[in-house]
């Protein structure tokens, strides 16, 4: 039996290794130890030496990975100058992904599917410690976020973070096997500017909402192009209607239907229901 009090190092990487692997192929929950082991070329008892058991293994595969990317995330975070928009935050968060994929040692493939599906059960809770960790720097971010959307509660901002952050781990996990040109470096650029747009008609607010002394200011949001042509659309038709009721003569029993129809014609009828 190999004793791992010797090459024990070289053991526990070939583990790490290993279990990195059959998470970017399987998923956290389909990994088992003998798949572990197998690829390894390890015994099922150097899983328990090292790390106590397969969730104690999966736990460090979390921990080697993750850490230094929440590291380089809440030092971005922090480091951000109160002139920084909600681009800036945005990229603050997401670069350590770029930036740590070059020393990685994987491919992007297996580097892009391994950090996504890290992402995704690190917000299950069941490896605390990682996720406690997590969730500070996803309350940094937050806060970063309210300073600069002083139009939005708290709760509209953290559920399109939500949001954003899901298509994330869905662009890793999947992106590269989608996308015939996939890049991580230009997907993230894609994300922050898909991200950024959602958050731009709140956007800018933050600077009236200080200077007002009316709480009530601070709710107050700019309409959207949409809601603008909605509302333009909208009041050309109450126009059109009013005119319609001023104007249109009263048909009678005694009125000929081709002077109704004439009057009709004259007021645009068959123009206003066109758009």
């Amino acid at each position: 039996m190999t004793d791992l009090r010797v090459k024990g190092d070289v053991t526990k990487s070939r583990l790490l290794d290993a279990t990195e692997h059959w998470i970017s192929e399987k998923g956290f929950d389909a990994v088992s130890v003998r798949d572990i082991t197998g690829l390894a070329k390890a015994n099922v008892a150097a899983v328990n030496y090292h790390f106590g058991s397969r969730d104690g293994l999966l736990a460090a595969v979390l921990d080697h990975r993750m850490k230094p990317l929440m590291e380089m995330r809440a030092a971005n975070l922090h480091g951000l100058r109160d002139d920084d928009g909600v681009r800036e935050i945005l990229k603050a968060w997401s670069s350590p992904l770029v930036s740590i994929f070059a020393s990685s040692g994987m491919s992007e493939l297996a580097y892009c599917r391994v950090m996504g599906r890290a992402m995704d059960v690190l917000a299950l809770n069941i490896f605390t410690e990682v996720s406690a960790a997590n969730r500070l720097v996803d309350a940094t971010l937050l806060h970063c976020m309210e300073q600069r959307l002083a139009g939005m509660t708290q709760s509209e901002i953290s559920w399109r973070l939500h949001f954003a952050t899901g298509a994330m781990i869905h662009l890793l996990v999947h992106g590269v096997t989608t996308q015939a040109d996939f890049r991580l470096s230009t997907a993230m650029e894609f994300w922050i500017d898909a991200t950024a747009q959602s958050f731009a008609a709140n956007e800018g607010l933050v600077e009236r909402a200080r200077s007002s002394k009316n709480p009530l200011a601070r709710r107050k949001t700019k309409p959207t192009a949409p809601i603008l042509q909605m509302a333009e659309v909208v009041s050309a038709v109450m126009g059109a209607d009013e005119i319609a009721t001023n104007f249109i003569p009263v048909t009678t029993a005694t009125e000929s239907k081709q002077d109704q129809e004439k009057a009709e014609e004259q007021l645009g009828y068959g123009e206003l229901f066109l758009f």
